[in-house]
């Protein structure tokens, strides 16, 4: 019996690792492959489920935009660009108001501390 022991432990094991191997995501597309794609005429859809899967989110400019759209990049793609970042930051935003060890910037908001008991601070 001692045999099969080992065996189920390195069954066990090697289905962990190959577990592990699948969470991998591919690379997000780079602005040139966007561009490259929307030149040859990729259909919008086809960009956005791309940019979707692999959760690109760029911080582009207002210029940068304008050259990518005076570069072919479909509106509907560019739109999508714009709202992904503005969801990443707010997301970011979230995550640090919220975090229970951060005490924020949260003036004049009710906090509890460690000592367990609401206090109101107010700045003036």
């Amino acid at each position: 019996m001692p045999g099969t022991r080992a065996l189920l432990l390195l069954l066990a094991a090697a289905l962990a690792a190959g577990g592990c191997a699948g969470l991998q995501r591919k690379p997000p597309p780079t602005l040139d492959e966007v561009v490259k794609m929307s030149q040859a005429g990729t259909p919008a859809e086809e960009i956005l489920r791309e940019l979707r899967e692999t959760r690109a989110v760029y911080p582009l400019t207002g210029s940068q935009i304008g050259e990518l759209h005076e570069q072919g990049v479909p509106t509907e793609v560019l739109d999508y660009l714009q709202q992904a970042y503005v969801e990443s930051v707010r997301r970011q935003e979230r995550w640090r108001y919220y975090d229970p060890f951060w005490m924020g910037p949260c003036i004049g908001c009710y906090h509890y501390g460690p000592w367990a008991r609401p206090y109101f601070y107010y700045p003036y």
